[in-house]
């Protein structure tokens, strides 16, 4: 699923999510940081993002993402299709050891 374009995922926090929901939402964005062989859901979406941004990381865990998430969630709305990158500059603040050292 397509996260940056999807218009219910607008950065809404409070609002409660179904389980599968979050887990989908969690799965988009450890592919983002996966390789293109590993994604389990590529998308266009997914590679292109892994080509600019997620590359440069490890892939984070479920408690890593939905950290990152919950804070952007709460202090950005509408993040995820404006401003994406928001997503791995903040990995990398609170989680630098998930960052490859070449």
């Amino acid at each position: 699923m397509d996260y940056i374009h999807d218009p219910a995922r607008e950065g809404k926090a409070g609002e409660p999510v179904q389980a599968s929901v979050l887990m989908e939402r969690e799965d988009f964005w450890a592919d983002t940081c996966r390789e293109i062989t590993q994604m389990q859901h590529a998308s266009h979406a997914t590679v292109d993002l892994y080509r600019q941004y997620g590359c440069r990381f490890c892939t984070p865990g479920r408690q890593q993402i939905q950290s990152v998430l919950n804070a952007l969630d709460s202090a950005v709305p509408r993040w995820e299709k404006e401003h994406p990158e928001l997503f791995y500059q903040t990995l990398e603040l609170n989680y630098p050891e998930m960052v490859h050292r070449a």
